[in-house]
């Protein structure tokens, strides 16, 4: 797995959001302010905990939640789209 920068992956997060349409300077660049925003609140998250009042049990479990969330997110945006088509 390679760890690759924000940058990047916003570069291939937009590539793949953007297929097949036309969108304005505008719409791109609040697209990537929010997909940085996100990461801004990963990263931080990241520094917190490892931080020392933070234990590793609670790091783990910080970021399984974050995962989960982040799947039930996909979840219901996948759930929208089969019932909008």
């Amino acid at each position: 797995m390679a760890l690759n920068s924000i940058e990047h992956e916003w570069q291939r997060f937009s590539k793949m959001i953007f297929r097949g349409m036309n969108p304005s300077p505008t719409q791109v660049f609040e697209m990537k302010k929010a997909f940085f925003a996100g990461a801004w609140v990963i990263v931080n998250g990241a520094k917190e905990v490892g931080e020392p009042h933070v234990s590793e049990e609670e790091g783990i479990e910080y970021f399984k939640n974050l995962e989960q969330e982040c799947l039930k997110f996909h979840k219901k945006l996948m759930q929208e789209y089969v019932e909008g088509n």
